[in-house]
């Protein structure tokens, strides 16, 4: 132990300018820019630095040729204080949003293939009679949140029709998934499509975690065939756009598949038949936003009409 970590004899808990006087300095990297952001002076950076190190009981930084120089425990030290402030700005973006609401503001949280396919049809139509209303879309899973961490969504968009600790699970729709084939692929000829018919051909897989492809995986080991599986994509967009690129052939969820047929791809059958649905979660204790319902509607609406497209497209 040095002698300046065994001189430090008032640790305390630190105070919110500490925090942001060490936040700046480790930001900006001299005392002078951060007394600058801060509005204060150098002399004054300077002596809240020894003071912050006195209260912590360590040193934060190395002094060397008249610069500051964060050691190993101020780094780990930013990473939390930088963590801490992200969730202050968050608060603060949350109630600018708040002030500039003139209505409602509807927290919306979608998986990606959602938030491209259904969500924007849907939101046209909820526009149409309520043109005030403020959305807050992010297209995360829904089910990445718990009633214990709190949900931060007014509605939900997931594939799943679990039901999930205090919240409504409302189905949207029930579709099959589908197989897509880039135009004039030989599989094209073929109004359904089985495992065999994918037999040493390259196939197109979304992440080796998604629920989705680990079915598709379970079918294709039951059947016994093999695919050539050089690539997978995360998303189903970006597996549709390999696809359309004559890159290999995929199987997924029909909404993405749907939204690509203008470009080009085509669609087919699969057996043995592989579900997907759509369902719209909504927490019970959190404060109702009344135009959440008539969004619920929309959506299922809208996924009716595309189940019909589904059906003239395969027929």
């Amino acid at each position: 132990m040095d002698c300046r970590t065994m001189a430090y004899q008032h640790i305390t808990e630190l105070n919110l300018r500490q925090v942001e006087i060490f936040r700046a300095v480790m930001k900006f990297g001299t005392v002078t820019t951060a007394a600058t952001a801060l509005g204060s002076s150098q002399p004054t950076i300077t002596r809240e630095i020894l003071r912050l190190e006195d209260a912590v009981g360590f040193p934060l930084f190395e002094r060397r040729r008249q610069r500051l120089h964060p050691t190993a425990r101020a780094a780990k030290l930013y990473h939390e204080v930088q963590a801490a402030f992200i969730g202050l700005e968050r608060i603060n973006e949350c109630v600018n949003q708040l002030r500039g609401a003139h209505d409602e503001v509807l927290y919306i949280s979608a998986l990606p293939a959602f938030a491209q396919t259904i969500l924007p049809e849907a939101m046209a139509r909820l526009y149409r009679t309520h043109p005030q209303v403020s959305v807050r879309i992010d297209s995360t899973d829904p089910r990445d949140q718990s009633p214990i961490s709190g949900f931060n969504f007014d509605i939900g968009l997931t594939e799943s029709t679990n039901v999930v600790p205090d919240a409504d699970v409302i189905s949207l729709g029930q579709f099959e998934q589908v197989c897509v084939l880039p135009p004039d692929h030989p599989l094209c000829a073929r109004k359904v499509l089985e495992p065999t018919d994918f037999a040493d051909m390259p196939f197109i897989s979304l992440g080796e975690y998604d629920p989705y492809r680990q079915l598709i995986d379970r079918t294709f080991d039951t059947a016994g065939v093999q695919r050539r599986m050089k690539i997978s994509a995360q998303s189903s967009h970006a597996a549709c756009e390999m696809v359309r690129r004559g890159l290999g052939v995929t199987i997924l969820n029909p909404l993405t598949a749907l939204s690509y047929v203008e470009r080009g791809v085509e669609l087919r059958r699969f057996r043995p038949v592989l579900r997907f649905w759509v369902s719209a979660v909504c927490p019970v204790n959190r404060p109702a936003v009344a135009t959440g319902k008539s969004l619920v509607r929309h959506l299922r609406a809208t996924c009716a009409e595309a189940r019909q497209q589904l059906d003239a497209l395969l027929a």
